[in-house]
């Protein structure tokens, strides 16, 4: 069924705008509440369950990516941690309501999966659109899906994924979308947020805590000698699931950008991913490095070759020159 930009079409206007002033009296007269935040994702959350639970199966999505016009993301971010546990406590109220006509409600997923996401789309002639002021629009699968990582990574024309679409008071949109076409999407910034799913189903939602708010050293430490010659180390703790080791090149400033100031470190020299669900960390180097006097094989683009990386006492050394010393937060791993 078409590709992501057919179906996002279908719900939302996403056609360049030319009249400048019409833009601005939508964006003065939009305004998104953290009330239309946790509407529209319950009703997703009802929707997709509703179309998806077969026989005495309850099955229902666990994972939402929230794409949002840039100034609403700014405007709304500091509300996540506290609109998401309403968003948990929901969810499990619903599951609770079809507890009696689908008895097996097992989760199909260990954790719940949110990611915010700045974006525009790149339209085909070259110019860019926003999604509207005051809207959302929401993916939902029932297993992890991050669109951001999926970028990252690359896919294949082939590749396809089962999505529901929806936006903010339109009808949700089930479908198989062409994962070629999330090249075409420009993710400015991203909030992700994982929650344990709670076997009890506790709608209290002061018991109701991101994995993410659990850490306070994050996943792992990376530690390298700093770029002076002081002796003294700089220190980045890993608080998202998946960074990119970076040079002195690097003009992102992305929560999950390592920069390290040196010129024998290559712009996205080296991606580590952590799977919360297995506990394992993994490498790939997009440019010379050993890992542990090892040397990694080389990946390319849309292709990384992912090697185990060991959760202590690990050293990344890029282009022979920068030694990191990486170590999962042993809390948490």
């Amino acid at each position: 069924m078409g590709n992501f930009f057919d179906v996002l079409k279908e719900i939302i206007t996403i056609g360049i705008i030319r009249d400048p002033l019409k833009r601005k009296r939508e964006s003065e007269s939009s305004e998104l509440t953290n009330q239309i935040l946790l509407d529209e994702l319950v009703a997703h959350f009802d929707y997709v369950m509703k179309i998806k639970s077969v026989g005495k199966r309850l099955l229902y999505p666990m994972s939402f990516n929230i794409l949002m016009h840039p100034d609403d993301y700014y405007s709304t971010k500091e509300s996540f941690p506290f609109i998401l546990p309403e968003v948990v406590s929901a969810f499990y109220k619903s599951i609770k309501r079809k507890k009696k006509a689908y008895p097996n409600y097992s989760h199909p997923a260990s954790y719940w999966f949110f990611q915010f996401s700045a974006c525009q789309i790149k339209a085909k002639d070259g110019e860019e659109d926003f999604i509207k002021r005051g809207e959302i629009v929401t993916t939902a699968s029932l297993t992890t899906f991050d669109i951001r990582k999926a970028q990252q990574e690359g896919v294949r024309s082939e590749a396809n994924v089962q999505l529901s679409v929806k936006c903010t008071n339109s009808k949700t949109d089930a479908s198989n979308i062409n994962m070629e076409a999330l090249l075409g999407m420009d993710i400015l910034s991203e909030g992700v947020f994982t929650f344990d799913f709670d076997e009890t189903l506790n709608e209290d939602t002061t018991l109701i805590s991101a994995t993410t708010d659990k850490q306070r050293k994050g996943w792992a430490t990376l530690r390298w000698a700093a770029e002076d010659g002081s002796g003294n180390n700089k220190v980045y703790d890993m608080f998202d699931a998946y960074i990119e080791i970076s040079g002195k090149a690097e003009t992102r400033t992305s929560s999950n950008i390592v920069r390290i100031n040196s010129d024998a470190v290559m712009k996205q020299h080296v991606l580590i991913k952590y799977d919360p669900s297995k506990q394992t960390f993994l490498l790939a180097a997009f440019a010379k490095t050993r890992l542990n006097e090892r040397e990694v094989p080389l990946s390319t683009v849309g292709a990384p070759q992912w090697v185990t990386l060991a959760k202590f006492n690990s050293h990344i050394l890029l282009n022979d020159a920068v030694n990191i010393e990486f170590n999962a937060n042993s809390d948490l791993v």
